[in-house]
């Protein structure tokens, strides 16, 4: 995989907008094409073919369906009213499907890299002393996600730093076989040096971008803050660990989100803390770029005051080393004389992870079925 390093001066824009020339693209894309094999394809063969079938088959579904409804009002058999309420469910089964696939389709087409803006974000990289992967890649790096479905990232975009961070667009494909939802967005990603409860500080105004689209934390661990805070932001921890969280997210803290944190959720969980909103965060609008900034400092005055928390339901451990600028995406490193991970790390078991609940978007595997069940049934009772 090729990577583009370069200075390190400040935040610089000029190279997402400007104007570039054809012959600059085209001498840099031979060489990042090669490095990169699949950077102008966002579907596997087989997944385009599988994709191309589906959407053909609801087209023909959804013309045999027009036919049958016509014909049947034509016909005004005694039985047309049942017939017609199953043939209209098949046809509203087969336009969801399509409808479904097609946004799928969309927002997989436009993270499709073209050679102009594969150089744009080289190049903004470059000037920024950041490296630029393009994916798609497998997001087995991003540990505390692995539990949650196929994550699949793309536009990764690496600082250099004193810490590991990481900035990167992501697709998570969650729920059983055959019925899965997809999920799209963008993250800020940052290693800490100790594990922390799992917290989720939600942004009011929008779509839940972390955990999943069809779970939520349960209700239960809602936790109500000071002031005026509840306004902007839902937090969630787990049950007994109150405290801690408002040790975390005191009120300067949660002014500086609030100055600094634009539509993005924020989760903290195990040594990870991830800025993360359900747009793309990797884009060529500068204005993204100093949002996911403002959003990143916001915090990054708090970090050391959260490193020194410790967990007092268990034994004291030394802290793990997160200086490394490369350390995304390998194991910990471990200080002398760290237990290994059958211990538990540095949080006790019931503050490891939230109790989720499900979110409304389950109703994507459970509503298209019970609809066809009821739909037979009244169909049948017509008759």
């Amino acid at each position: 995989m090729q990577t583009v390093e370069g200075n390190k001066t400040g935040l610089r824009t000029e190279a997402l907008t400007e104007r570039i020339k054809r012959r600059d693209v085209r001498k840099f894309f031979r060489a990042f094409s090669e490095a990169n094999p699949g950077v102008g394809s966002f579907l596997a063969p087989a997944q385009r073919v599988a994709l191309g079938f589906v959407l053909f088959t609801c087209l023909i579904g959804l013309l045999a369906m027009a036919v049958g409804i016509s014909q049947e009002i034509e016909e005004a058999a005694p039985d047309m009213a049942g017939q017609l309420v199953g043939m209209s469910t098949i046809t509203g089964l087969f336009l969801f499907g399509g409808i479904m696939l097609t946004w799928v389709f969309i927002r997989r087409s436009a993270r499709r890299g073209t050679p102009k803006r594969h150089y744009r974000f080289a190049k903004f990289a470059y000037e920024n002393g950041m490296t630029y992967l393009p994916g798609p890649y497998e997001g087995t790096h991003v540990t505390p996600w692995a539990d949650r479905g196929q994550l699949t990232v793309s536009r990764v975009i690496h600082p250099v730093s004193q810490r590991s961070i990481e900035f990167a667009n992501y697709e998570l494909k969650s729920g059983p076989a055959g019925s899965q939802s997809t999920q799209f967005g963008g993250y800020g990603a940052m290693r800490l040096s100790t594990h922390l409860p799992h917290i989720v500080l939600h942004a009011k105004g929008g779509s839940p971008a972390v955990v999943s689209a069809a779970v939520l934390p349960a209700r239960a661990q809602r936790l109500s803050l000071e002031g005026d805070f509840d306004e902007y932001f839902s937090l969630y921890c787990p049950e007994e660990y109150e405290r801690d969280a408002l040790y975390l997210f005191t009120p300067d803290v949660m002014v500086r989100l609030i100055d600094g944190v634009r539509g993005f959720d924020i989760e903290i969980i195990d040594d990870w803390l991830f800025f993360v909103r359900s747009r793309d965060v990797v884009t060529l609008d500068p204005a993204d770029w100093k949002g996911l900034r403002d959003a990143i400092f916001a915090l990054g005055e708090k970090i050391t005051r959260w490193e020194r928390w410790r967990d007092d339901r268990i034994e004291q451990r030394p802290r793990m080393d997160a200086t490394d600028p490369h350390r995304i995406g390998r194991p910990p490193v471990e200080a002398a004389g760290e237990p290994d991970a059958a211990t538990g790390g540095l949080v006790a078991k019931p503050g490891r992870r939230l109790r989720l609940a499900f979110g409304r978007t389950v109703l994507i595997w459970v509503l298209p079925p019970a609809v066809l069940i009821a739909a037979a049934i009244v169909a049948n009772v017509l008759d």
